[in-house]
């Protein structure tokens, strides 16, 4: 099984979370999953059969490029607009639409790069196992000035190519822009399970992901 790609893809106001990941030999396709806010937004997969011969990859180089094209035409997509909620060409419309004067002024910002946006920093990857206790402690700071973002709203949940996300929990940063918990991670599960990490607060939000091993 060749490693697969994770990447998070900031457009407009929204984080897309794109994964692309081969299935293995017993199932020869490249799966590719948008996540938005923990849900499935969308799915791409195709198949690599032509790679594999006598239940063996012929040609593990070809399977990593085609891999690698397929999870940057998903990125090339997202960034063209092709899931945004609005037609491209009405960010600055749909952005002032809805909600307080004051977000979407910031959000609008964000998007031109003008402003401090928040960051979710770790000091190693998440990699949480099915059935086990996990630890999280990272902190969450300004993008541009570097500093801590006290009280942003963290909510961490299980998300799943085959149910609906599951919040494990929720909390605040302290002062130091902190975030530290325990999290119980169920046993394991058929489908695709991913722990989705979310931070907000005044300044943005970001999204870190890492896929459940079992």
């Amino acid at each position: 099984m060749i490693t697969g790609y994770n990447t998070d893809v900031r457009h407009g106001n929204r984080v897309y979370h794109v994964q692309t990941e081969d299935k293995g030999l017993s199932n020869p396709k490249v799966e590719t999953l948008i996540y938005v806010g923990g849900e499935i937004l969308d799915s791409h997969r195709s198949s690599y059969e032509d790679l594999v011969a006598g239940g063996a990859l012929k040609d593990e180089a070809a399977l990593q490029a085609r891999m690698d094209e397929q999870h940057k035409s998903i990125i090339r997509d997202i960034k063209a607009g092709k899931y945004d909620a609005t037609p491209p060409g009405d960010s600055e419309k749909e952005a002032f639409n809805d909600r307080p004067l004051d977000q979407a002024i910031l959000e609008f910002l964000q998007r031109e790069g003008d402003v401090d946006t928040l960051e979710v920093v770790l000091d190693q990857p998440l990699r949480p196992i099915f059935g086990a206790a996990f630890p999280l402690d990272f902190k969450v700071r300004l993008s541009r000035s570097q500093a801590p973002v006290k009280d942003a709203e963290v909510t961490v949940k299980l998300v799943s190519s085959l149910k609906k996300a599951v919040v494990l929990g929720a909390g605040k940063t302290d002062a130091q822009g902190v975030y530290k918990a325990e999290v119980q991670l169920p046993p394991s599960q058929p489908g695709q399970c991913a722990l989705l990490v979310t931070c907000a607060g005044e300044h943005g939000m970001d999204e870190v992901k890492a896929l459940i091993r079992g």
